[in-house]
């Protein structure tokens, strides 16, 4: 158990939920449904660092975890999410001039958006994903090399302009350590921007996001205990603000002129997020009584319904409902999940075309940013099944 806070290393940290037997991978593909039920299990209990906001999984084992192949979370084929990724994109070319420069994105995934910002800027890039699949890189007309690794200071003889790295941080237990290596890796090179994202702590307890609380992420920033870290290991951030609708956190970062120096954290915004926590637990045992009721509804009128979205806010509402039979299909756009299960209940994964045979009474919609792209898909199909949107 680690009861100091990873960011601002305070030993002010208060444990406020518990969740207990988890699956510790949301986004790994299990090719068979009693391989998927036996998935490997763990525990989450959340610290929150009264010093800096950050929150935490006090009992995190980094041994457990497993990033390769079969690890598949990526939101490319959602045209909702796709329309995100190229306007962030344009966005960084523009702002950080961004043309016919070296990038490296670590943490890459497939390496949908180290492709984007490679085509769009003319660019030349480096991905670092041990996930990475080469079958994957159909799609671009820019130089780009992909390493299948985890990115770290054997790496420093790669030249860059400018560092990308999305939904990487929250994965880590000491960022702090993290962002020094790659602090250290850019030496004193004050022309080099970074781009950090993450998801949002601050949406999360504000939006009763209990979905949200997963395994894999044992880091959860605030805007805050984000800038703190950057702040702590001698960066010199230009923003820190909310990203996809509120839903992610981006930070923008450059090198110091004087790394002994820390700049005050004018973002921190520990009471919020104090009050916050402090509701929290009880939002979170509500919500899911009320949830648990409304799929009682649901078996009891022997209706049929389907979840849409396979990534981790499915596998969590799945699992942390225990639901087996009650719901036996989740529906994604992402091809390479159909016909995988769910990690800890088993359900199959499937495209969206097989509810025209199934023609579900009710589709539980796990994002709700989604939920007018899934409107669509249903619309266009003929199908008009009442919609639940999970908030």
């Amino acid at each position: 158990m680690i009861d100091i806070c990873p960011v601002c290393q305070s030993i002010q940290v208060s444990t406020f939920l518990e969740v207990t037997n988890v699956p510790i991978h949301c986004n790994v593909i299990w090719e068979s449904q009693a391989e998927s039920i036996q998935a490997p299990r763990g525990d989450i209990h959340l610290g929150f660092c009264r010093n800096c906001g950050h929150i935490f999984n006090l009992v995190f084992n980094p041994d457990l975890m497993k990033y390769d192949q079969d690890y598949e979370n990526s939101l490319h084929f959602s045209p909702r999410f796709q329309q995100y990724a190229e306007s962030l994109s344009r966005e960084l070319i523009q702002r950080h001039n961004l043309t016919k420069k070296q990038i490296i994105e670590i943490g890459c995934g497939k390496g949908d958006f180290l492709q984007l910002l490679c085509n769009q800027g003319q660019n030349r890039g480096i991905g670092f994903d041990p996930s990475y699949e080469h079958h994957r890189n159909k799609n671009t007309n820019s130089p780009i090399e992909f390493i299948e690794d985890f990115y770290s200071s054997k790496y420093s003889n790669y030249s860059f302009d400018f560092i990308c790295c999305r939904h990487v941080l929250e994965h880590l237990q000491f960022s702090s350590e993290f962002l020094n290596e790659i602090r250290m890796n850019i030496n004193e090179n004050f022309n080099i921007a970074v781009y950090f994202e993450v998801p949002n702590v601050n949406f999360i307890l504000c939006n009763d996001g209990i979905w949200d609380i997963i395994y894999e992420h044992c880091s959860y920033f605030s805007t805050g205990s984000l800038a703190e870290v950057f702040l702590s290991n001698g960066f010199k951030v230009q923003s820190c603000r909310d990203a996809f609708s509120g839903q992610f956190l981006s930070i923008e970062a450059s090198i110091k002129d004087n790394s002994t120096l820390k700049t005050d954290n004018t973002w921190l915004d520990v009471n919020q997020i104090s009050n916050d926590v402090e509701k929290f637990s009880g939002i979170y045992q509500e919500k899911i009584s009320n949830w648990s009721e409304q799929l009682f509804q649901i078996r009891d009128k022997n209706l049929k319904a389907v979840i849409w979205g396979a990534g981790s806010k499915g596998v969590t509402f799945l699992n942390t409902l225990k639901i087996n039979k009650e719901i036996e299909y989740v529906v994604d756009l992402n091809p390479n999940k159909h016909g995988n299960y769910i990690a800890g209940t088993g359900q199959k994964i499937v495209s969206p075309e097989f509810l025209l045979e199934f023609n579900p009474d009710s589709v539980i919609v796990m994002n709700p940013i989604y939920a007018k792209e899934i409107q669509n898909h249903l619309k266009i199909m003929n199908l008009n099944p009442e919609l639940m949107i999970l908030e």
